[in-house]
């Protein structure tokens, strides 16, 4: 499993334990505890291609944007 597809898949985990919205601040948050330390850029990147792929939906602006788990992908 290649590093995007590790942080990727955590991300989902962590969403999956939580309620309610993420930001890309909370991610970066996320991967620094876990030792990953990438940029904002990085996790704008993960959240998108996980909206893309139909994992996760995109709420608000383009520069305040918050992402949910899908309704088939919440526990």
């Amino acid at each position: 499993m290649s590093a995007a597809q590790q942080r990727r898949a955590r991300l989902l985990t962590a969403m999956r334990e939580q309620t309610g919205a993420v930001s890309t601040g909370e991610v970066m948050a996320l991967y620094r505890a876990n030792g990953w330390g990438p940029s904002r850029t990085t996790a704008r990147r993960d959240l998108q291609y996980l909206a893309r792929h139909g994992q996760l939906n995109e709420h608000g602006a383009q520069n305040n944007r918050s992402y949910t788990l899908r309704k088939d992908e919440q526990p």
